[in-house]
């Protein structure tokens, strides 16, 4: 099997993930790239063994940190020069839309994969966006989701139910040894992730600490990222008299220490399509205190029991910090529905749901996977 995996940049974990695939594959994969990176891209990927990586010339519209435009016609040579038995499109660019017409006159199927989710959706108000997505999944053999809510909103533009995959995001990196328990982490609360409040909800974050010190208390604070805003958050916490820990941006070998010196990890998403950073902090057995708006929320945290799922009011959120830092019950079941969960969101699952698609759209046949965390496709 020759696959063709068209993807905007290669991240670690999805690096991780061409990596696994490459290994278990039985023939070739070939990933090509819109860009070798972006801006406000700090990470370093290793080279590729398992997969053939090609970067593509084109042009690049920068619209924010997570919203790029790409048009390479490069990739229609591409496709044409080699023979490919599945095409795969991970986003709906105009560099997308030119692959899948190319593979649609092939012959080849399309497999469309996402990790959006109906309330980040911007077709719901951008007729641009909506019509890119109904150029693409109607005519797909398959979809692959990073969640339930991914597959779902592929089939609200077209996709069949039958044809729908899970495939659960993995972290970039794993964390292998024993997490420490309660008394060995230095910090009560940690943010992970990009200094911003319009998305990640940074202010929010400070709020919360806010709050936790009109009650009384003086927590301890670690601020892993950076962003806008990260002299704003430094000027507020030292206002109110928080000595905080801001390491700036962390690489993913030293994200581990982040994550298991925390006793709560703090994840006031105001829109994440999924959220890796809530997989990171449960894989590092630390409590999760979520906002509804990001799918880990909704598919990891709360029905593992490693956190709780609170909507964005701040004296909710300061209720259940205090929680998990003075019932160390309640902070042990988390810990626990942690080790449990991560297990359900590894990166063999990850790999899972790309070659079940794969095999159905070459074969025919219908693959099925029950579970909870089913890898297989969703009806």
């Amino acid at each position: 099997m020759k696959v063709a995996f068209l993807t905007n940049i290669v991240t670690p974990y999805t690096h991780r993930l061409f990596e696994r695939m490459g290994e278990r594959m039985s023939g070739e994969l070939h990933v090509f790239t819109c860009s070798e990176t972006e801006p406000g891209r700090q990470w370093t990927v290793a080279r590729p063994t398992h997969y053939a990586l090609r970067a593509l010339g084109g042009l690049r519209l920068h619209r924010s940190y997570v919203s790029h435009i790409y048009v390479n016609p490069g990739i229609m040579p591409a496709l044409f020069r080699k023979r490919y038995d599945v095409v795969l499109l991970s986003d709906f660019s105009p560099t997308m839309i030119m692959a899948c017409a190319v593979a649609r006159l092939q012959g080849i199927p399309v497999v469309i994969s996402t990790d959006g989710q109906p309330d980040t959706d911007p077709g719901r108000t951008s007729r641009i966006h909506r019509l890119a997505r109904r150029l693409i999944v109607p005519v797909s053999a398959a979809g692959v989701g990073a969640s339930r809510g991914s597959v779902a909103l592929l089939e609200t533009y077209g996709l069949p139910r039958e044809a729908g995959f899970v495939s659960p995001i993995a972290p970039g990196w794993d964390y292998t040894s024993e997490p420490p328990d309660f008394a060995s982490r230095p910090f009560d609360v940690l943010f992970c992730g990009h200094l911003d409040d319009d998305r990640k909800g940074v202010l929010f974050f400070v709020d919360v600490v806010a709050a936790l010190i009109a009650r009384g208390r003086r927590p301890t604070v670690r601020i892993t990222g950076d962003g806008p805003l990260r002299a704003v958050v430094a000027e507020r916490l030292d206002a109110l008299g928080v000595s905080a820990r801001f390491d700036g941006y962390l690489g993913q070998a030293a994200l581990a220490d982040a994550y298991t010196s925390a006793k709560v990890f703090l994840f006031p998403s105001r829109g994440d399509p999924w959220g890796l950073v809530a997989n990171e902090a449960i894989q590092c057995g630390t409590p999760v205190v979520a906002s509804p708006h990001a799918q880990a929320a909704l598919e990891l945290i709360g029905p593992s029991g490693a956190g709780v799922v609170q909507p964005l009011d701040v004296e909710g959120w300061a209720d259940a910090t205090e929680r998990f830092l003075d019932d160390r019950a309640a902070w042990d079941a988390a810990h626990a529905g942690a080790a449990r969960a991560i297990r359900a969101f590894s990166l063999d699952a990850m790999v899972n749901g790309y070659l079940a698609a794969f095999e159905q759209v070459t074969s025919g046949s219908d693959h099925r996977s029950p579970g909870r965390f089913s890898a297989g496709p969703t009806a």
